[in-house]
């Protein structure tokens, strides 16, 4: 079957995206289907002017040429509960529907998903977009609750984000004695992602004689340039930033750290969080989005609050000064990647999903 995904661009230099990177391993891991990928979003480095918007436009017509041309074509649909991103993608859907496509929608986080209260236009929007039997992904019960108590949705299936675990099964995780914490940071670096509560924390812990300290920041963001310079300010070689990391330069990064920092603001299911765990590192996170159904606290990682470079910096010491404490928390975060998140297992989940879908016929009236 031959299957269009949108999300933002898969190539890691011009875009981090956990939409991204979940849609570059759906495309090279499911053989069962031919995936056209269509680019929607905005990349890095973009900027929101008359440019981008013109862009915008010829993708709308772009979207027509593909929906009116595609035959026995399935629409696997990335929705980030983003303002922006549900405004601007109306039209597609519209189109979509238009064309009577089978739609898979795939629900990611994002700020709307936080909110106690939608605006009312927003509601509506959502609405009618979710309206119908059109199957819908969910990555957690929670996101499952958020669309079915709030939006009436029907027909939700949770498949929780996955990540590609071949090089993780070669690696087992020692933590020595006395093993000074090698921090890492790796994604999005924005306000958001908790990164100013990260720098707090090891401002703290240099005050407090944690001088041997390391942290390392890997991606790519609108706060890069800001933090890259405090950073290195305050830990001068004790810091290094990596960029944007992939294939075996990300292996070797995921195995030189052993904690894993995201004090996020929001999330849906974070690939960085899933592939750092499975290479045994300590998440040290938030308790939001679907993460709560990920992380159980001192079990398989430490969660902190939102906005508490407090509890990050007890958090890092805590696992510093206990090795046995250290160990277990690393074991049990690799166990519960290898465990819940088989590649292949969800692979097949999806095909199924897939199947449910291509077997419902739009009614078009």
């Amino acid at each position: 079957m031959k299957i269009i995904i949108n999300s933002p661009s898969l190539d890691t230099d011009k875009n981090v995206s956990g939409i991204s990177s979940i849609t570059r391993f759906i495309i090279n891991t499911n053989k069962a289907h031919k995936y056209i990928h269509f680019e929607i979003g905005k990349r890095d480095d973009d900027k929101r002017n008359s440019k981008w918007f013109l862009l915008i436009i010829k993708k709308y017509f772009k979207w027509f040429y593909l929906m009116a041309l595609s035959k026995n074509t399935l629409i696997h649909f990335n929705l980030p509960f983003e303002k922006f991103a549900i405004i601007r993608d109306l039209p597609l859907i519209l189109m979509s529907k238009m064309f009577c496509k089978p739609i898979v929608y795939h629900v990611h986080g994002g700020k709307f998903s936080m909110k106690k209260k939608l605006p009312l236009w927003m509601k509506y929007i959502l609405m009618f977009i979710f309206n119908g039997k059109s199957a819908k992904i969910a990555l957690s019960p929670v996101d499952k609750n958020f669309l079915q108590k709030r939006l009436n949705c029907k027909n939700i299936f949770v498949l929780s984000n996955c990540v590609d675990l071949k090089e993780a099964t070669k690696f087992n995780r020692e933590i020595g004695k006395n093993e000074t914490p090698i921090l890492l940071f790796m994604g999005r670096i924005s306000f958001d992602k908790g990164i100013e509560d990260i720098f707090q924390a090891i401002e703290a812990l240099k005050i407090q004689g944690y001088h041997s300290i390391k942290f390392i920041m890997a991606g790519k963001g609108p706060e890069e340039k800001l933090y890259v310079k405090k950073f290195t300010k305050l830990l001068e070689d004790r810091f290094e930033f990596k960029g944007v990391v992939s294939g075996i330069q990300k292996t070797q990064l995921l195995i030189s750290c052993n904690i894993f920092l995201l004090p996020s603001l929001f999330e849906g299911l974070p690939m960085a969080l899933l592939e750092s765990m499975s290479f045994g590192l300590i998440p040290i996170t938030t308790n939001v989005g679907s993460i709560k159904y990920l992380i159980e606290n001192d079990i398989n990682g430490i969660l902190v609050r939102k906005n508490s470079y407090e509890e990050i910096t007890r958090a890092i010491i805590k696992i510093s000064q206990n090795i046995e404490y250290a160990q277990k928390l690393s074991n049990t975060a690799r166990q519960c990647i290898f465990r819940n998140f088989d590649p292949n297992n969800y692979i097949n989940q999806l095909n199924e999903i897939y199947k449910y879908e291509s077997n419902h016929q739009f009614s078009c009236s």
